[in-house]
């Protein structure tokens, strides 16, 4: 997502959030006018995605100064990544799990069932008893 970082800027800059959720699943996400214009017409998703924006152009940036995930993971003493089933192979999610999967092989793998990328607005109960499970292991 480093590519729309200028355009995040813009819109953050100006508390665009509507801009903000449409760069990221456009920009970065690769999805059709059709299925941005389908999140918007769910109110109270896409409420919950213009709120959840506000630091998106924080967190890309963030995340693209990062050190690689095997860097980091070699200082973790767990690692589990989570991936929606809907996301697996597919780009631009599922490819850059395989990427950081291959990076990160003592990585623990959990799948949500019947999730894509937006599982924390679709079935965020069911991602938070993932979390919870796995803070307890």
């Amino acid at each position: 997502g480093r590519h729309a970082l200028p355009d995040l800027k813009n819109a953050a800059e100006t508390a665009d959030w509507d801009r903000c959720v449409e760069i990221v699943n456009r920009q970065i996400s690769g999805f059709s006018a059709a299925h941005v214009e389908d999140l918007q017409a769910d109110q109270h998703g896409w409420a919950i995605l213009r709120r959840l924006s506000g630091p998106l152009y924080a967190e890309l940036g963030a995340l693209n100064a990062a050190p690689p995930p095997d860097l980091m993971a070699r200082q973790a003493d767990q690692v589990d990544l989570i991936i929606g089933q809907c996301n697996r192979g597919a780009a631009p999610y599922g490819t850059s799990f395989d990427h950081v999967r291959q990076h990160v092989a003592h990585a623990g793998v959990h799948e949500l069932p019947g999730q894509g990328h937006l599982a924390h607005i679709q079935a965020p109960a069911e991602l938070g008893h993932l979390l919870n499970k796995l803070a307890a292991i």
